[in-house]
Order: C-alpha cells, then structure tokens, then sequence
C-alpha cells in the first residue's frame, strides 16, 4: 500500500529539489533523477515504517568525503536539526547522528595549565543553551573512514563500505550486539532502543524509518548525493562551514 503526501510535504521535498548544488560532473549527471523522485511522490511511494526504501546504487568512480571548517562553524546546530529531519531520527534517538560539541577554548588563546580539563565545569561539553563568542564549537558525526572499524567488528556484515566512500549499513542483517558502536572512534553510532515514533506529515519517503534493535548512522544522506543533490547538513549551514563532494 503505497502512503499518500498533503501539499505541505510536496512544497517541502519540491524545494530541496529545486535547490541546486554544485558537484563533479558524474554527479551532476544524476541530478535530473532526483525530480523524476519527487515527481513518484506526487503519486505516493513506500516511506512508512516496515516499508523498503530501495537505497540508490554508488556512483561509479566517485569518491565522496566531506570537510569542516571548525573557524566558520558557529554552534547553531542547524546542521544537527536537519539532519534529523531528513533522515527520520526519532526524538528518542538522543545525541542525534550530528553532535556539536562546545569548548572553552578558541584557536590562538593561551590555555591555563592550573584551570581543570574536561567536563561540564570548565566550558567544555555537548550540552548548552545559547552561543557565546568565547567559546569554539566543533560537530561530530560518522567520518565514513577509510578503513572503518565498525565494519571489521561486525558479526553478519550488516555494515560495509561502498566503493564511493559511504559506510553503510544492511538494517535487515543487523542484530543489534553493538559492536560496531564500541569499534566506532567518534561515537558516531547510535541504537534504536525503542519502536520509532514520527509524525507521519514528517517521514521523509526517500528513507527508511529504522525498526528498534538496530544500529543507525549518518549515510551522507546517500538518497540525495547518488542523485546529484549535496547533503542536508551542507544544505542548511548559514556560515557555509561544510563543503561536500567527489574527491577524484
């Protein structure tokens, strides 16, 4: 049974469609496709818990990768917020895919040996209400690494790596033991502890809502850039601190 969208979704998913981006030639070679997507949508596709969500084929020859400008970042955590949109993380998922985290300290300050590290008493941490010029904000997330760790640990091979540079991962094979979350550098991973509850006008149909028992993470939003877009965190950044694309 195929879900049906009111016209706030449409005027939603037609505008980050019409928002053009600028990426290598083979990618750009597929951005037609993601219209031909929304256009599906106008007619309704699968997009609803325990629906399959076919997941776009790797680009042949890309190399994807992604780079952030600490100095330009400036702790808005839009990033974080769109990320969470767009991929279908539920409230219950907390951090998000994208932690921004918070230091006391900017580049070029002189740091005093006598002032205590770490924790939430001198400055440094994830949580924090409101922006302040003093401090330097840093995000967080999944660095789609080389040779990633995660993969290696993982029992069924629920996660891989794509020849583009995406580590992905098989939510139909995963057994939810976590190893890959204790194998991950960044604690990039996060586990659906709990069924996922999304308001259904918020599911974005391109992505498939993860049943609880799994292990979720950034994709590099994989249904936008294997169809010529750039991810929504790059999208949504207002200093421009993100810049993603083809490495080759």
């Amino acid at each position: 049974m195929m879900s049906k969208f009111d016209r706030r979704q449409m005027i939603k998913i037609a505008a980050a469609a019409g928002a053009g981006v600028l990426l290598p030639r083979k990618v750009q070679a597929s951005a037609g496709l993601f219209e031909g997507i929304v256009e599906k949508i106008s007619q309704g596709i699968k997009g609803t818990i325990g629906k399959e969500v076919e997941t776009p084929l790797p680009i042949p020859g890309a190399r994807f990768g992604m780079v952030i400008d600490l100095g330009l970042c400036i702790g808005c955590r839009r990033c974080s917020y769109g990320c969470k949109l767009e991929n279908n993380v539920p409230d219950a998922i907390n951090p998000p895919y994208i932690m921004v985290l918070e230091t006391r300290y900017r580049p070029g300050q002189v740091i005093d040996e006598d002032m205590p590290v770490g924790g939430h008493h001198n400055g440094n941490g994830l949580l924090y209400t409101k922006l302040r010029k003093d401090r330097m904000y840093m995000p967080v997330q999944c660095n789609h690494c080389a040779e990633p760790p995660c993969a290696k640990v993982c029992p069924t091979k629920a996660t891989f790596k794509n020849p583009d540079g995406i580590v992905m991962m098989d939510y139909n094979k995963c057994i939810g033991c976590r190893y890959c979350m204790a194998a991950c550098p960044y604690g990039a991973r996060r586990f659906n502890w709990r069924k996922p509850e999304l308001d259904p006008e918020r599911i974005n149909p391109l992505v498939p809502v993860r049943t609880e028992g799994v292990v979720e993470k950034c994709t590099f939003c994989v249904h936008r850039t294997r169809r010529g877009r750039t991810t929504r965190c790059v999208e949504v950044c207002p200093n421009r601190a993100r810049t993603f694309g083809d490495r080759r």
